[in-house]
């Protein structure tokens, strides 16, 4: 059964809306505040979350991040429920990387038409994303950047840039920002492709165009789009030591 999790507290708005999902054949999850429904999210993984903004303790905001921070919940489609209708705040949660934004009060069609399409690309997006683990010579990593989604191969991938704590992928003419820390991207990529530049970037090694010596005994590398990365001191041994240089 499909289990979609509420973070409500207002229990005049997550009652009916429980009962809305349960009577179109849904599993419910309920969670009064963001620091309940976080728990619940990396215990239950729920296929779909459905989150009021202003909440006590922790309010629909952090909840997105902290779970969006965590691998295993950051590919559950998020929704916000909200009587704020500012385009300012529409366009801070999408900005984060929601998958919709719905103001309260709502017509129940709209919201089971919303929840709906989101789950039917989820599922889309997860059946690709098994497809490709399966066939490990695919040598590709899936991006999701709010309602955009690729599967980029990893000799694409020319860039990954930290601004705080998102990560910039660069490749193409695309440049989408992930909620992800550099530490757990290079993690999963391949060593033998990518290298640790410095504590902001990570280049693909196959884009490198060319290198010479820096500052305090590090390197300039030139990547053949022409972006030049300053590589530190330590990754410099290190990468003399890889290259044999």
């Amino acid at each position: 059964m499909t289990t979609i999790l509420i973070m409500e507290d207002d229990a005049g708005v997550r009652l009916p809306l429980e009962d809305l999902l349960e009577a179109h054949g849904y599993g419910v999850l309920t969670a009064e505040n963001g620091r309940e429904g976080i728990e619940m999210a990396k215990k239950h993984r729920p296929d779909l979350i459905l989150s009021d903004i202003m909440m006590p303790d922790i309010d629909g905001y952090a909840a997105f991040e902290a779970i969006q921070s965590d691998p295993i919940t950051a590919v559950i489609p998020f929704i916000f429920l909200t009587a704020k209708t500012d385009p300012g705040e529409i366009r801070e949660g999408l900005g984060l990387g929601v998958d919709d934004y719905i103001t309260k009060p709502f017509e129940s069609k709209d919201l089971l038409d919303s929840v709906r399409t989101r789950l039917d690309k989820y599922e889309r997006i997860s059946n690709a994303a098994l497809q490709m683990q399966e066939n490990e010579e695919l040598d590709q990593i899936f991006i999701k950047d709010g309602d955009n989604c690729w599967f980029v191969e990893h000799t694409q991938l020319r860039l990954l840039e930290s601004e705080d704590n998102y990560v910039r992928f660069f490749f193409d003419d695309q440049k989408p920002l992930i909620n992800r820390t550099l530490n757990q991207l290079e993690e999963r990529l391949p060593r033998r492709l990518f290298f640790r530049a410095n504590r902001k970037q990570i280049i693909n090694l196959k884009w490198i165009q060319s290198i010479q010596p820096w500052f305090n005994s590090g390197l300039l590398v030139t990547l053949k789009d022409g972006t030049k990365v300053q590589m530190s001191r330590r990754a410099a041994q290190t990468f003399r030591a890889k290259m044999g240089i």
